[in-house]
């Protein structure tokens, strides 16, 4: 029997949990948190109807009456567990379980800011609230005026990478939101998510050291806000940030989801721990479309292409509509070239919402695989557009510019994926090709090296450093890159035929023979009759002759022979007829 998490709680206190949360970021405008916590809420296991009589939310949750109409002992229900833990947090009356201030001028002008704000009248929302004191209302009037902030420094950015396209715009309404929120963090006044509004702000004015410890007291505080963690994340670049943070972090089954979703680059091979954490939320919400994508995701960056294509298949037949992540599903139809189904992929997501950044990445992998690298420039763009903020898409339009050979627009892209997101090693990866296409090997290798800090055991990257290392002339160090590179779950063809090379190159035969026998194994497995065959042949030929092997050195001279090239056959003969006279000597000398 497994032991359960830490976190582990009954299903119906889970769900209480979820239901308040829902209802509290949709009283604040935080959509998106509101709509993963209903997603959450529907993944946790179905019950039947008399097991969901204790919780169900129509059923006022006090004190249970006998049948003469007396109240019986007291008994706390999860719903008054959840009150009395987040009562602060959730603008709530600790006692009565309602929203505090309810029957209050003030709370009357929220319900007009709220409904204001719900229409994206964010300047009048933030107006009419100015005079009110709680913190809900100031949560709502400050996070109106950043979206304000928001909307302005978007008309001002323009074209995305056109000639007007103004990267350096910023929120105006920053300023003010940060001063106003600094005093309330100093003194102490803020709620969780105040403080996650806060976090935001230090997250815009480049202040990530502070973010970090608001965003965890905010977690710490209320951690059923999908969003605060979201933005933590992006602000631990590496996992030893997210392994030192981790016992600052709330015991919660939030806290599972925060760290499976942030270290998913490492869980294939270097967090086993993510492994874990996933098969306890898939054991918990085992109907969770969230959870199950995530899984995918495991896949897809452990490169397991055809376990993630299956994975995505169920995602999308359980939920057709859902278009959260179908741009990695894209990348993977496009890695394995199935390009019907990538094609009915992008039909049924512009028949969904034909304005989601995910829809115009998923068209975007569409033309590029037909080769229609201008069009899919053009959906890349229409998805910054929607989401500056959208790494993937600016690594993708990095892609794109190289395959029409401007590198200078793929560098720019790339640093704009990487600003927005630096655990994102295609950026990186993307950075080093593209320089090392410049010939400026030195800035390449900067970038490979961030490449392997996130993947160190993605042999791909170890080899294009490798290669860089060739152009420099510092065979030593490509020889440790190469090596490096077999040391991944899959060995690099590269890296077994450029090692040998390098080896015979420096002078070290005892190395070079090793893995040129090595490369030799692999070129007989594939039936491969290649220049690099009888290349391998003939140095180990001359090698075994030279250690006086004189019968293995003759098996690999006619295996040279057997090569396609001419070159190497009149060598390989040449050889052949050199070791039989050998041969012959050797018995004469017997013989006398």
């Amino acid at each position: 029997m497994t032991t359960p998490p830490a976190w582990a709680m009954p299903s119906g206190e889970a769900r209480g949990v979820l239901r308040e949360a829902i209802q509290a970021c949709n009283e604040r405008g935080l959509y998106f948190a509101a709509r993963w916590a209903a997603e959450a809420l529907n993944g946790l296991p179905a019950i039947d109807h008399e097991d969901s009589k204790d919780d169900d939310p129509r059923v006022p949750a006090t004190r249970s009456t006998t049948a003469a109409g007396t109240a019986s002992s007291s008994t706390i229900t999860n719903s008054e567990r959840y009150v009395s833990m987040y009562a602060e947090e959730l603008g709530l009356d600790a006692a009565t379980g309602q929203p505090a201030g309810m029957y209050t001028a003030e709370y009357d002008t929220y319900l007009m800011a709220k409904t204001f704000f719900d229409l994206k009248e964010y300047d009048r929302c933030a107006a009419i609230l100015e005079k009110c004191e709680s913190n809900k209302s100031r949560f709502l009037r400050l996070y109106s005026k950043y979206l304000v902030g928001e909307k302005r420094r978007e008309q001002d950015t323009r074209e995305v990478l056109g000639p007007l396209d103004n990267g350096m715009a910023v929120n105006k309404e920053i300023e003010k939101i940060d001063t106003e929120l600094a005093e309330g963090y100093q003194a102490g006044t803020l709620d969780a998510f105040c403080k996650y509004l806060y976090g935001i702000v230090l997250i815009k004015r480049q202040r990530k050291t502070l973010a970090v410890v608001v965003l965890t007291e905010s977690v710490n505080q209320y951690p059923y806000n999908w969003s605060a963690w979201l933005d933590l994340g992006p602000c631990l670049p590496s996992l030893a940030a997210i392994t030192k943070i981790k016992p600052a972090l709330p015991v919660s089954f939030m806290t599972s989801y925060f760290l499976l979703h942030t270290t998913l680059e490492y869980v294939s091979h270097q967090q086993e721990e993510g492994v874990v954490w996933l098969e306890e939320l898939m054991e918990t919400f085992p109907r969770s479309a969230f959870v199950k994508c995530e899984r995918a995701l495991v896949l897809y960056h452990a490169r397991d292409f055809p376990e993630a294509d299956k994975v995505f298949e169920e995602v999308v037949k359980e939920n057709p509509h859902r278009l959260d992540s179908l741009d990695v599903f894209s990348n993977v139809l496009f890695t394995t070239g199935k390009r019907a189904r990538l094609s009915f992929l992008a039909h049924s997501c512009a028949m969904t919402d034909n304005y989601r950044p995910e829809t115009c990445c998923v068209i975007g992998n569409y033309y590029s695989m037909k080769g229609e690298h201008e069009n899919a420039v053009v959906y890349f763009k229409r998805a910054l557009r929607f989401n500056r903020s959208y790494a993937s898409a600016w690594t993708l339009l990095g892609h794109e510019y190289m395959e029409m050979k401007n590198a200078y627009a793929a560098v720019e892209a790339y640093r704009r994926a990487v600003d927005y997101d630096q655990r994102d090693f295609r950026a990186w990866n993307g950075l080093g090709q593209t320089y090392e296409t410049l010939k400026m090997h030195y800035y390449a290798l900067n970038y490979y090296q961030r490449a392997t800090a996130i993947r160190p055991y993605d042999g791909r990257i170890w080899c294009a450093m490798g290669q860089c290392y060739e152009s420099l002339d510092q065979d030593l160090a490509a020889i440790k890159c190469y090596t490096r590179a077999l040391l991944g779950p899959d060995q690099e063809k590269t890296a077994l035929k450029k090692l040998p090379k390098l080896y015979k190159k420096i002078g070290e035969s005892e190395a070079a023979a090793h893995y040129f026998r090595k490369s030799l194994e692999q070129f007989r497995e594939e039936q491969s009759e290649s220049d690099d065959k009888a290349e391998a042949c003939l140095f180990l030929a001359l090698y075994e002759r030279g250690k006086g092997n004189l019968e293995d050195a003759l098996e690999y001279a006619k295996e040279a022979m057997q090569c396609s090239s001419e070159s190497h056959q009149e060598d390989a003969n040449a050889l052949t007829r050199d070791i039989r006279s050998a041969q012959d000597a050797a018995r004469s000398n017997e013989i006398d």
